[in-house]
């Protein structure tokens, strides 16, 4: 349904409003590169940043640009089960394929929380759930049982697992039902995810390199190895220059120096530092010259 690659799209700004052509041109590129999907008002997206007309106009931007090509998904991120409810709502309404959902963070739920907080956005709600956990980002990780206890209900259809502990997926995979996906939310580890039993991977280094993502999946998918990790070995370096300051800083650097978009973040993240754009330049430099 959602596919194997998928891109957790950057928010472009322009003078601190939202860019919409230049949206509409980052998710055209994607889709012509092979992306399956195309996941707005994430993380990566800043979706804790914008306003709610804000994420309405991009949900209804991304819906109409990919006239149905691919799936749009919607980060419906927030510590208030209410105001998640309220995302989910809005995204459902707007058309949406389906909705992102992070655990609450900040306020540190137990593992009963997690259940319930999802138990009821599911019940409020029609449209597909993917899972979303990432303890770095909310400093409360989902653990495995809590994870199968979600995935038992009839629309939570798949994981996006920031943990960096690869035996989880195994795990997961083991006992979720057969149909249930796992992407991989951490694009370093991505061939170690699907090497576990992972689907695909939500990533942010597709923002930069998408088709380089789809061949990656393409060779695990037809167990091309060789290729796979002649791929890989290109792909960690670039996923790893896209962490060394906070996300989306790094990436969306790349994607002003690449043509796409103005360089602009929202407080209290700030522009690319020296040592961030000196990094991401080399590793632009070395793509053209393998192009």
């Amino acid at each position: 349904m959602f596919g194997e690659s998928i891109v957790a799209l950057v928010t472009p700004f322009r003078d601190d409003k939202v860019d919409l052509q230049a949206l509409g041109q980052l998710i055209e590129w994607q889709i012509q590169s092979g992306t399956d999907g195309i996941l707005v008002c994430g993380s990566t997206g800043e979706g804790l940043l914008l306003s709610d007309s804000e994420k309405s106009s991009i949900i209804s931007s991304a819906i109409d640009i990919s006239s149905g090509r691919v799936p749009i998904l919607v980060g419906c991120s927030s510590c208030s089960t209410r105001e998640a409810i309220e995302l989910v709502k809005m995204a459902e309404g707007l058309g949406a394929n389906g909705v992102l959902v992070i655990a609450p963070f900040y306020v540190k739920p137990t593992q009963k929380g997690i259940i319930e907080h999802f138990t009821r956005i599911h019940d409020s709600s029609n449209i597909p759930i993917i899972i979303y956990n990432n303890p770095g980002r909310c400093s409360v990780n989902i653990s495995v049982d809590t994870i199968i206890d979600i995935s038992c209900m009839d629309r939570v259809l798949a994981l996006k697992d920031s943990n960096t502990n690869l035996d989880r997926v195994t795990m997961i995979k083991s006992l979720v039902k057969p149909s249930f996906l796992l992407f991989s939310g951490d694009d370093s580890s991505v061939a170690g995810f699907l090497a576990h039993g992972g689907n695909g991977a939500i990533s942010v280094t597709a923002n930069v390199v998408p088709s380089l993502l789809k061949k990656l999946l393409i060779a695990w998918r037809d167990r091309d190895i060789h290729t796979f990790q002649e791929i890989n070995q290109m792909l960690v370096p670039i996923s790893e220059s896209l962490f060394i300051e906070p996300n989306p800083i790094p990436v969306k650097y790349a994607l002003h120096r690449m043509g796409f978009i103005q360089n602009e973040i929202r407080l209290p993240l700030l522009s690319a530092s020296e040592v961030t754009i000196q990094r991401i330049d080399e590793i632009l430099n070395k793509l053209n010259d393998l192009q």
